[in-house]
């Protein structure tokens, strides 16, 4: 599949690259449609320290589940769907009351979504 790929600031390039594989509790999504928001604009200005070159750019984005894993229930090949870019953990203490904005281990690092597909991670898809 092709894919825009960030190197470094100011570095992306259009590579062909393998379907990501999905585990038990993932989904892949083929992405009809994605935008620019200000992270991927100044994570290709400055770089992000979240996310460690080389990777695939962009996370959000709209598309078509075309596989699930074996363990995923509510979720069907041909659903039309969006993903959120960040889960919290449920389990530390601002989770547990309610703020989950506040999650001490909140997961942020989906991405990829400048490809023709997408592997959502189970924290996400649950």
């Amino acid at each position: 599949m092709k894919a825009a790929v960030f190197y470094a600031p100011g570095q992306v390039r259009l590579e062909e690259i393998n379907i990501p594989d999905i585990g038990p509790d993932e989904v892949l999504v083929k992405v009809k449609a994605a935008l620019t928001c200000g992270t991927d604009r100044k994570t290709y200005l400055r770089g992000h320290h979240l996310f460690n070159p080389p990777f695939v750019f962009g996370h959000e984005f709209a598309g078509d589940i075309v596989k699930v894993g074996s363990k995923v229930k509510k979720f069907t090949p041909g659903m039309r769907v969006v993903a959120a870019n960040s889960a919290p953990c449920n389990s530390c203490f601002y989770c547990k009351n309610g703020e989950h904005s506040l999650c001490d281990s909140l997961f942020i690092q989906l991405s990829g979504a400048f490809a023709e597909y997408i592997k959502i991670p189970g924290i996400i898809v649950s």
